[in-house]
């Protein structure tokens, strides 16, 4: 969201919206997988644009974070 008072908020907000939409139309073709009990997802957030669906029950997110001399 465009920060309080943001002289481009139109802009912001006309940008957010498109990306909305790519997301949408793409949905159904991203990949998607079940992490079972005991399973662990490891992911560069730098490289990788994910993101989960929606579930019931109890769920436990543990994160590490390392960085590499390759970070910036």
């Amino acid at each position: 969201m465009p920060i309080h008072r943001d002289p481009d908020s139109e802009h912001i907000r006309a940008q957010l919206s498109r990306l909305t939409e790519a997301v949408h139309d793409i949905d159904s073709s991203l990949p998607r997988f079940r992490l079972d009990e005991g399973d662990i997802l490891v992911l560069d957030n730098y490289r990788c644009w994910h993101g989960r669906d929606g579930h019931t029950g109890e769920r436990t997110v543990r994160i590490l974070t390392a960085r590499s001399s390759d970070a910036s």
